[in-house]
Order: structure tokens, then C-alpha cells, then sequence
């Protein structure tokens, strides 16, 4: 697990105004890392396609950035297969995109773009997955936490197979994905026992909607609810009804420094991404939000600026969410921004996942609260 630690020192020449603003920021940086509102410390087979994959659970009936350590696991929502418009399927056999189907007959062997040795490398899906969900999570969670995010991973995987020369890694690499991840998923050299068991337990298993994988995005931390997909990808053009507002419990399972978090930002910072000069940043608030609390505009001095397009000018490992609750001004040109959990908030929360296994509910109930509407299908024996 990584911790996000601040800069080294900083050197201050006598009598130089920016010298004396930069040791300024060097303090609030000290406090705030102390811990906002909280103590200190504190395959050979035949390839004639199937009619339809054999579904795990039935509907996945009512009750999805960074992984649970505050890691950013991806700088946008992934790849953008076609919408969907198949009638909703019976209970019983879930039909599947032709393509889809044709496709994973078996489990495929996948290319991967290995940044630790800057070269591709082949492995068997299953394989692969394994250690990107040993990567994404805290390997000491309970087993329906990893189930959960070995599906969603899973899924993920599928759609980026199935966005071909549209995905980021095949484009960059020619590899179907790789180990970065700001480009896929995050991803351990090492699988402990506990992900292994996981992954097989799930083996196959993907989320569908209208027979089709979903958009599966996962995140560390909601801080109560999790996002639209419009508050957090604004210019996302998908239709996906199931990366809507649920609750969520991470509040009950997250530390704290994940679900309460504070940031020193600069008016220099703030002109930026807005477009204007430093001197005109005389007013920084949150001008509107959506649905689920999250901010989607931000008022900086005379322009407003897309809340998510801030985290990311900012970077999102210290605007850590778009959930803000306060912007305080400092003298000097800088702005304290407080929030609440980590992460763009859509589809799976991972710290709430942890927190429903430890009250005993299944991968099958997480992964329904999560993505509603959805059903678990088994793609590949």
C-alpha cells in the first residue's frame, strides 16, 4: 500500500517574496498531512459460436482512479464499446453480442505491455487478472471483497479487448493492455494465495447489461454514495443507466486519511485551469453539483470550470475526490480544498465492498449494489 508523502524541503533565500510564499506552503503541507478532522497519527476447442453464456445469479437485482491505498487506477473511463439496444433478456440464458460470443469460446492468451521490463509479454487471461486484482486491492480483505474485484476486473479486461485499436494500450504498445495504471489497471509482480483463490473462484465471470460487458469501473472510496457517470465524465458520450448513485459503506471499512482528506492549492494552480491569470483569482467556490453531492463546477474568479477537469489539472492524488465540502482562502494566493473519499466515485467502491463481506454479504450482492440492473454471466469454461 502506498502512502502519498509530500515534497523534500524547500530553500528559502532571505528577503525573496517567493521564497517566503513557498516555506508558507511547506507548513500547510505539514499540517494537512497530520490528518484533516481527525488526531494526529490517528485454449483447443471447436470454434462454432454458443447462443448465449450460462448466467451465474439470475438479475442483478436493487439494492462502481485510485484503488484502495489511494493509487490512481485509471485516468479516464476506459474503452468505449458501441451502446447498447437489445431488449432487456429473460431470466434463465443471457444472449451475447455475436462478437462476444465468437470471441471467448475459451479463456483467450493476451498481450500485455510490462512497464517494469519495457517489452510485451503473453500470458493466459486468468493470469493476468491475478495480478492486476493483487494490485488494486489490499490482499488481506475478505474473500467476497477480491471476488468482487476480480469480476469487475475481468469485465474491464473484456471491454478492453473488445475495443481493439480504440484502446489506449494498443494504440500506444500494440499490446490488448498493460501494467500501467493510468492505462488499464493496476498490476503486482507478486499473487498472494488469497487473490489466486479469488480469481478462480470467479473464473469466466463478467457483468453484462443487455448482453453486453459494461462499463466497469471501480474506484477506492465513495464517502457514502458513489457517482454518476456524467459527474465524473462529463464528455463520456455512453449510455450506461448502471453507473448511477447507490450507498455506500466505505466510511465503515476506509482509513481515515481516505475518507477525510484536505489539499494547499495556488492561485497559480487555480489559473491554470481555468484560463486566466493568477491576480484573477480572487473567488474559488463549488458552483454546482450533481446528483450525488460530488461538485461538477467550480467558480474561479470570473469562469467556472468542470470539477473533474480541476482534479485533473490538480492531480488527482491530491484533489483526491470531487466530494468537497469546503474551499477555504489562505493569505498569500492559496486555497485549502476539503473533501471526502478517493477516487471518480462510479461503480464499484472498493473500501464499501470490503465493508458489506464483513457483514457477510456475497460478491453476487456487492456486485448487484453496485452496478443495478446488470447480470453475472460466466463468458468462458
Amino acid at each position: 500500500m502506498t502512502d502519498p508523502r509530500g515534497a523534500g524541503g524547500i530553500r528559502v533565500d532571505r528577503g525573496s517574496a517567493a521564497g517566503w510564499v513557498a516555506l508558507g506552503l511547506l507548513l500547510i503541507h505539514l499540517v494537512l498531512a497530520a490528518g484533516p478532522g481527525a488526531p494526529a497519527g490517528g485454449p483447443p476447442a471447436k470454434p462454432a459460436p454458443p447462443a448465449g453464456a450460462q448466467e451465474e445469479t439470475g438479475e442483478a437485482g436493487r439494492p462502481g482512479d485510485a484503488g484502495p491505498s489511494g493509487r490512481a487506477t485509471r485516468a479516464g473511463p476506459g474503452p468505449r464499446p458501441g451502446p447498447a439496444t437489445a431488449d432487456e433478456p429473460p431470466p434463465g440464458r443471457v444472449p451475447l453480442d455475436p462478437a462476444v460470443a465468437r470471441r471467448f469460446v475459451r479463456e483467450p492468451t493476451i498481450t500485455v505491455f510490462d512497464h517494469a521490463i519495457a517489452a510485451p509479454r503473453t500470458m493466459a487471461m486468468e493470469e493476468y487478472l491475478a495480478h492486476v486484482v493483487a494490485g488494486e486491492v489490499l490482499t488481506s480483505w475478505q474473500p467476497d471483497a477480491l471476488r468482487a474485484q476480480a469480476v469487475a476486473a475481468r469485465t474491464y479486461t473484456v471491454s478492453l479487448l473488445l475495443a481493439g485499436e480504440r484502446a489506449t494500450p494498443r494504440r500506444l504498445y500494440g499490446t490488448d493492455t498493460s501494467t500501467d495504471p493510468a492505462e488499464a489497471q493496476a498490476y503486482s509482480p507478486t499473487v498472494p494465495r488469497a487473490v489466486a483463490e479469488a480469481v478462480a473462484a470467479t473464473r469466466g465471470q463478467i457483468l453484462v447489461y443487455r448482453g453486453k460487458p459494461i462499463v466497469a469501473l471501480f474506484h477506492a472510496c465513495a464517502a457514502g454514495r458513489t457517482a454518476s457517470l456524467r459527474e465524473s465524465f462529463p464528455r463520456d458520450p455512453r449510455r450506461a443507466p448502471y453507473l448511477r448513485p447507490v450507498p455506500s459503506p466505505c466510511d465503515q471499512a476506509a482509513p481515515a486519511r481516505i475518507r477525510r482528506w484536505a489539499v494547499a492549492v495556488t492561485a497559480e494552480e487555480l489559473a491554470v485551469a481555468a484560463g486566466l491569470s493568477p491576480a484573477e483569482v480572487r473567488e474559488v467556490r463549488v458552483a454546482a453539483r450533481g446528483p450525488s453531492g460530488r461538485a461538477v463546477a467550480i467558480q474561479i474568479g470570473p469562469r467556472r470550470v468542470h470539477a473533474a477537469e480541476l482534479r485533473r489539472h490538480v492531480g488527482p492524488n491530491r484533489l483526491r475526490s470531487t466530494l468537497l465540502t469546503a474551499i477555504q482562502p489562505l493569505e498569500g494566493g492559496v486555497w485549502i480544498f476539503r473533501g471526502r473519499g478517493w477516487g471518480h466515485g462510479l461503480g464499484l467502491d472498493q473500501w464499501g465492498a470490503e465493508a458489506m463481506a464483513r457483514r457477510g454479504i456475497s460478491y453476487r450482492d456487492i456486485l448487484a449494489h453496485y452496478y443495478p440492473g446488470t447480470r453475472l454471466v460466466r463468458l468462458y469454461p
